[in-house]
């Protein structure tokens, strides 16, 4: 028998890279991608600046008093 071993080297690349992105796509899903995680901390930074600029507002609001179990 006769194989052609280009083929064959051919199919194996073809699949290996098939594996590998369908690996990335679930690492992807998984962990989401680092503009997801850019996002969130743009939001993150957002809030404090918020309560950085708006602490004194805040610090004005009634103060809650939690009453004992009587």
């Amino acid at each position: 028998m006769k194989y052609d071993i280009e083929a064959l080297l051919s199919k194996l690349n073809k699949v290996d890279k098939e594996l590998k992105e369908i690996d990335e796509e679930d690492n992807r899903k998984k962990y989401g991608t680092f503009l997801d995680s850019k996002e969130e901390i743009v939001q993150l930074y957002l809030l404090f600046m918020f309560f950085g600029v708006q602490g004194d507002i805040i610090q004005q609001f009634p103060v809650l008093t939690e009453y004992g179990p009587d």
